[in-house]
């Protein structure tokens, strides 16, 4: 199996054990008193000049190991909002990031910025978890799914108001959802089969997407020279986690990050 296939079994036979123990009944009473914050609303235009952020907390991944052994959230929340990032993204995958629910559970205490829930999504009992945990966005994984799945979670993310970030890796995925409405397109530079990261592979997608599709990108970027590179092109946003989480000081990477030496 490839990582990508190796995770998305081990997430539907953990789903099949979350939904004997906690029914989805439960989640939908839970989420209907959340409060919902526009993620959507500020990536739904692309840019050329604004650099608009999505700081991630990640406390590990199956490429780079452990990037965090103490997760201090306050002061990391602390660090992204200084920093001036738009959104916080909150990997939940326990087994191969070290995520939590209850990470992002606590981030939404901490800050007003809209939360988007980062997982490999295989199941609807999840999107109703999302919303239920205080998610304001959800990923969801383009080559992990199928397309009538992408479209019936769309649907369901729509009815519950959860937004979407829609993650592609290749043209291909791309046209398998080119005619569907309603989320951020997501183009990871990372190949989530193999684990390796191409910075080309959005440059060359961003070519072939229309003008006026949202693009946040996904992964690799470490330096000021890396965001130059995808501005011209025009993106709404820039999804960012392990140069964040294993900087020194967050807040003044990210200010480097947007160009704002002041």
């Amino acid at each position: 199996m490839t990582f990508l296939e190796r995770i998305v079994f081990e997430k539907k036979e953990k789903v099949k054990f979350l939904k004997s123990t906690v029914p989805i009944s439960e989640l939908e009473m839970k989420g209907r008193d959340k409060e919902k914050r526009a993620f959507f609303e500020v990536f739904s235009r692309r840019e050329k000049t604004e650099v608009k952020i999505i700081g991630e907390v990640k406390r590990a991944s199956p490429s780079k190991g452990v990037l965090v052994e103490d997760l201090d959230l306050i002061r990391l929340v602390d660090a992204y909002i200084r920093g001036g990032v738009r959104a916080i993204s909150i990997i939940t995958e326990e087994r191969y990031f070290m995520g939590s629910l209850g990470y992002l559970e606590e981030v939404k205490r901490l800050t007003g910025l809209p939360v988007l829930r980062k997982d490999f999504i295989v199941d609807e009992y999840e999107i109703i978890e999302s919303k239920a945990s205080g998610a304001d966005a959800i990923l969801l994984i383009g080559e992990a799914l199928e397309r009538e799945q992408i479209r019936r979670f769309l649907n369901i993310a729509r009815e519950i108001d959860v937004d979407v970030l829609l993650e592609i890796h290749g043209i291909e995925t791309f046209k398998k959802v080119s005619d569907m409405e309603g989320y951020i397109l997501g183009i990871n530079s990372r190949d989530l089969h193999t684990m390796e990261v191409d910075m080309d592979i959005p440059k060359r997608l961003l070519k072939e997407i229309p003008d006026d599709m949202p693009v946040v990108v996904e992964s690799g970027i470490k330096t000021r020279g890396d965001i130059e590179g995808f501005m011209g092109y025009g993106v709404s946003g820039f999804l960012i986690g392990t140069t964040l989480m294993t900087s020194v000081d967050p807040a003044e990477k990210i200010r480097e990050l947007k160009g704002d030496y002041r």
